[in-house]
């Protein structure tokens, strides 16, 4: 008979298993840029994304730098990534896109994003709708 214990056990080995192989360059940050995707409570941090890929966070900061990028490289760039989506529609405001990718404060927010684009979340969302029309 089928023990379902058993066979969600050997999965999660097998899954372990192919996560310590690391069997390509890029599938590691492939895989953390995966594990970067927002969800109800926002953004996953390092030791959540370590855990989820069956590694240490120590391991995993040594993995990304062997790679030449961090993990908060990652992360904002899988914020900057979803400002741009958020500051695509007009009935957003700032203060709510800040909140949605996680900044209590919308001042936080801007300086994040001027220092991801080189200009404001403003000005990027006026270049975007003159480019538009």
């Amino acid at each position: 008979m089928p023990d379902a214990s058993a066979v969600r056990n050997a999965v999660e080995q097998c899954e372990r298993e192919q996560a310590l192989s690391d069997p390509g360059r890029d599938n590691l940050l492939e895989r953390v840029r995966a594990q970067l995707a927002p969800g109800p409570e926002g953004y996953a941090d390092l030791e959540r994304v370590a855990e989820r890929l069956f590694m240490s966070g120590r391991t995993l900061k040594r993995k990304l730098q062997e790679r030449g990028t961090t993990f908060r490289a990652l992360l904002d760039d899988a914020r900057f990534r979803q400002a741009q989506q958020l500051l695509e529609s007009p009935d957003l405001d700032i203060q709510h896109v800040a909140i949605a990718l996680g900044y209590r404060d919308p001042a936080c927010f801007t300086r994040a994003f001027r220092r991801w684009s080189g200009r404001t979340p403003s000005q990027a969302r006026a270049e975007r709708k003159a480019t538009v029309y």
